[in-house]
């Protein structure tokens, strides 16, 4: 199930990355503002939350754990997604040598926002599925499925639903971790304390070559 959820999301996001490819040649190659990504990023993120809903309806071991655990990869899917645009960001503005631009330096409280929001609606969709059924999702998933079940498109696919499968679950794996070591509360800044107070003593025991010694 995890494995094909990956897939999905792999195919979903090579359509989504066509019709937004096809938006920039409709403005004449002009790239998309801000607030314009933030909008079509919103609905892509609510898209996945709803096709995610029929791919747990068109399963037929469906149960509540495996719709936790769906939810469970969609978030750190989102999280993902994130951090890789932290990522890029950083290095931009490492290359460049300077801050980026209000239009350009992406606001994390509102990133995160369309994240939350695409749980929500995640969540409200797996109590009422019946909303989930829609034309558009409908659309997305219907040529999804004719994608995966492509010869040779559906087995590049899953190749990349492989790896796809891996990193969530190594992400997944690596934020229990963190969770249950205690460094998520603040385990780590006590660390950090102890680690500094021991270089406080050894730079207290520390004497210069000119320091005279008694």
């Amino acid at each position: 199930m995890i494995f094909r959820l990956g897939v999905i999301l792999a195919i979903f996001s090579f359509i989504w990355g066509i019709l937004k490819f096809g938006v920039v040649l409709l403005r004449g190659g002009v790239p998309m503002s801000y607030p314009l990504s933030l909008a079509f990023k919103t609905v892509q993120y609510l898209l996945i939350a709803d096709v995610a809903i029929i791919f747990c309806q068109a399963n037929p071991n469906e149960t509540l754990a495996t719709s936790i655990t769906t939810g469970l990869i969609l978030l750190m899917y989102f999280i993902g997604k994130v951090q890789k645009m932290q990522f890029k960001t950083m290095m931009s503005i490492q290359i460049q040598g300077r801050n980026l631009t209000d239009t350009v330096n992406p606001k994390m409280g509102i990133e995160f926002g369309i994240v939350a929001l695409a749980m929500a609606v995640f969540g409200f969709l797996l109590w009422k599925p019946e909303f989930a059924e829609n034309a558009i999702s409908g659309w997305f998933y219907k040529n999804i499925v004719d994608i995966e079940n492509t010869p040779i498109f559906g087995f590049i696919f899953k190749v990349v639903g492989f790896f796809f499968t891996i990193g969530m679950l190594l992400r997944m794996f690596n934020a229990l971790s963190i969770i249950f070591s205690g460094r998520a509360f603040g385990n780590r800044d006590n660390d950090n304390n102890r680690t500094n107070r021991n270089n406080g003593r050894q730079d207290n025991n520390h004497f210069d070559d000119y320091e005279e010694v008694e």
